[in-house]
């Protein structure tokens, strides 16, 4: 299973669902297929494809833009809701409940087979991309208040433009300090992923400081929210691998 919300996810931890909406569905699509599709073509696990497109595309239908065909629901008050989005939602909350039926009767006993190598490098791989990429979303979604302050510091000239490489980079620094934790902690090194941590608060925290109490909170706040993806995204890929969190 952790391979699906690998497939869902990781294209909306880069944005593809609403700047790629074709490549999105289309690496959705794919990647579910190679987690599902080698352990049994059963009906279930063509269902289980099935829903994971639906749900890309109701996903992507969402975060897009789109006008309002079907005219205003004065009935339906939400913010920024459009009745195509509705249509979206009621579409993904159908395909999520085919994914739960279906994984109940038949897609737990496909995956049964991934406890051989391959499955445990697809498990792992899964988990990995889901740590880097996957969780980069709910992240963007914490600090984007902060960020978007921080812009507008920028823009008034109460923070100097440098200000801007700085927040620039963080999404990449974040990667790459979630694709180390998540080996060192999957590995079970958890004190080597400390010392990960503690290596970019040299690197960062300087810099951090001097954009003021702003910028060190989005800093601050960033890297706990990182390092808490990244730690429990290894912690599940273990459970499903049979090991202990940690």
């Amino acid at each position: 299973m952790i391979g699906l919300v690998a497939a869902v996810s990781i294209p909306a931890g880069l944005a593809w669902y609403k700047e790629r909406p074709a490549v999105a569905v289309l690496f959705a699509s794919g990647y579910a297929a190679v987690v599902v599709l080698p352990a049994n073509r059963s009906e279930g696990a063509w269902l289980t494809l099935l829903a994971v497109v639906l749900l890309a595309i109701c996903i992507t239908i969402f975060c897009r833009p789109w006008p309002a065909i079907l005219g205003d629901f004065d009935w339906l008050k939400a913010p920024d809701m459009t009745p195509t989005r509705y249509l979206a939602v009621f579409g993904a909350a159908a395909s999520a409940a085919l994914l739960v039926y279906v994984g109940g009767n038949s897609v737990l006993d496909n995956l049964k087979g991934l406890t051989a190598v391959d499955g445990r490098i697809l498990i792992t791989g899964s988990g990995l991309l889901i740590a880097v990429f996957g969780c980069q979303f709910i992240i963007g979604s914490i600090v984007g208040p902060l960020l978007k302050e921080i812009e507008e510091k920028i823009s008034s000239g109460d923070l100097p433009l440098s200000t801007r490489d700085f927040t620039k980079v963080g999404p990449h620094v974040g990667w790459i300090e979630r694709f180390i934790l998540f080996a060192f902690l999957v590995s079970g090194s958890p004190e080597a992923a400390a010392l990960v941590v503690t290596a970019k608060s040299f690197a960062r925290a300087p810099e951090a400081r001097e954009g003021g109490k702003l910028v060190g909170d989005y800093y601050l706040i960033g890297t706990l929210v990182s390092v808490a993806a990244a730690l429990l995204s290894a912690s599940v890929t273990r459970i499903i691998l049979g090991l202990s969190p940690l």
